[in-house]
């Protein structure tokens, strides 16, 4: 028994020393033939080798069957980001610049599984899965998402869904949105703004425990940066965004109270601070100036609300101050307001008052009260009052629009006369000069664009002029810039001229 275990364990040692010599001579036979190979190809040759296994490992995701991916996937999106997204069959997967998964022409839905609603179209979802054991479909990692190029349709009814989705607590692995455009739309399904989206990006921050949004896209034509976040500690929102062509700066800061959004607001533009008090409700928006302002001391208070569906806005707004020729006829912020092309939405309708207590540097009028409306698309100030000593002016009817890429305000104004005698002293009339005078009416045309105007269709109350022709004459003379308003004292001159020389009584 014992000379047959040791035969054995013989024959085996035999064997392992036969493998041995072999291994050994084939090492001898390779170093050989491949003496002259400088260390560095060989460390080459290795590097080569080694990154083709790796290419290789990367690849192993391509050769998963699409159906049980794409189920898998989606399931995983799901429960992973909380949102119901539709995957199509339409994949691919891309190793570089990292390993993802490419879905075309995704959907995106409402949690309502019993009547899911279709809130955007995604051309392009990108999946980033983590390079873990690719070896199996089942240990597949998702490390971030990204919609390009997707399409969200928004309704004021939408709004309930987004709002439940910030409110807890985001995924810690991130969500992208690149080149996408949001649509706001009514209940009639019409457009009421768009807003392109270049960068956006959601996460969970585990370390300070908040929810964190990053965009960067347009508003109103105008670039914006948005931050927000929600810290999970005392239940806080805050919102930062800027637009640097207005060179203009919001703040927010939020909480929820009895389903209710409260907002304490701060508006930086240029060197002016406004403190802001809002209630968001699902049906409207109430805003308000601070009632004990944290800010600088401030000029202005104001009152409004906004009703959502269908959009409409009324705002009251009580000035301190304003030098209108500078602030409001002169305003390029204003001009580029008036010339976006989303303001003359038919769906957009709006209120403003403005009232303000003092007109800075202007000798005509102490006050003034503004109204812009704006209704099925077209914008007016009708019923726009300007007070002084001297007397009223009236604003009865107006427009504004663009026309052959020019601003142009077109208004029709009622000057109502106070005092006579301040009116003729006031432009340096002569005393025989001066007739019955109630109101005059007249036109204005004004070139926004090219800072240019026309007064037409002036009449007098009493209406006699000494000659019709030569008072279009006159007008003309100014109208084709011969004479040119610029100053208090070229008006001045303007009126006097009219009255010396053009009107009878």
């Amino acid at each position: 028994m014992k000379n047959i275990l040791f035969k054995k364990i013989a024959k085996i040692n035999n064997f392992f020393v036969s493998l041995f010599n072999k291994i050994n001579d084939f090492i001898k036979i390779i170093n050989t033939k491949y003496k002259n190979i400088s260390s560095f190809n060989k460390y080459l040759i290795f590097l080569i080798t080694i990154l083709f296994l790796y290419l290789f490992y990367l690849s192993i995701p391509s050769l998963y069957d699409k159906g049980i991916i794409q189920t898998k996937l989606n399931n995983m999106i799901n429960e992973e980001y909380n949102i119901n997204l539709s995957l199509s069959p339409d994949l691919n997967y891309n190793i570089l610049p990292q390993p993802h998964i490419i879905v075309k022409n995704v959907k995106f839905y409402t949690n309502n599984l019993q009547e899911p609603k279709e809130l955007a179209q995604i051309k392009k979802l990108k999946i980033f899965i983590s390079q873990k054991n690719l070896f199996k479909i089942n240990n597949l990692e998702i490390k971030k998402i990204l919609f390009d190029e997707a399409n969200f349709s928004i309704q004021q009814e939408d709004l309930g869904y987004f709002k439940k989705f910030v409110e807890k607590r985001f995924s810690t692995k991130k969500i992208a949105i690149t080149n996408s455009n949001f649509f706001y739309i009514d209940k009639n399904k019409n457009v009421i703004a768009i807003f392109p989206v270049l960068k956006f990006s959601l996460f969970f921050d585990v370390k300070n425990l908040k929810n964190l949004i990053a965009s960067k896209g347009e508003i109103f034509a105008m670039p914006y940066s948005l931050n927000w976040n929600k810290n999970f500690k005392n239940n806080l929102s805050s919102t930062l965004l800027k637009i640097n062509k207005l060179n203009l700066k919001l703040e927010n800061q939020s909480k929820i109270k009895n389903s209710d959004l409260l907002i304490k607001n701060f508006i930086f533009f240029r060197s002016l601070e406004i403190e802001s008090d809002i209630l968001v409700n699902k049906d409207w928006i109430k805003i308000s100036s601070a009632q004990n302002p944290k800010t600088k001391k401030s000029i202005l208070t104001y009152d409004g609300k906004i009703d959502l569906n269908p959009f409409n806005l009324i705002m009251d707004i009580d000035l301190e101050k304003l030098n209108f020729k500078r602030d409001i006829f002169y305003n390029n912020l204003l001009q580029n307001l008036f010339e976006l092309r989303h303001l003359y939405n038919e769906n957009l309708s709006s209120q403003i008052t403005l009232n303000v207590n003092k007109l800075k540097k202007n000798r005509l009028f102490n006050n003034s009260k503004m109204l812009v409306n704006l209704n099925n698309g077209f914008i007016n100030f009708n019923n726009t009052v300007f007070e002084g000593k001297v007397g009223t002016l009236n604003l009865i009817n107006s427009s504004i629009e663009n026309f052959k890429d020019d601003l142009v305000f077109n208004g029709n104004f009622k000057f109502t006369i106070k005092s006579e005698n301040e009116f003729y002293r006031l432009f340096q009339i002569s005393k025989n000069e001066r007739k019955k005078i109630n109101n005059f009416y007249f036109d204005v045309e004004i070139n926004l664009t090219k800072n240019t105007f026309e007064i037409n269709n002036l009449m007098f109350e009493p209406g006699k002029v000494k000659s019709e022709d030569d008072l279009l004459d006159f007008l003309n003379s100014y109208n084709n810039e011969n004479n040119k308003i610029d100053s208090w004292i070229d008006f001045k001159n303007f009126v006097n001229k009219l009255f010396t020389f053009h009107y009878l009584g």
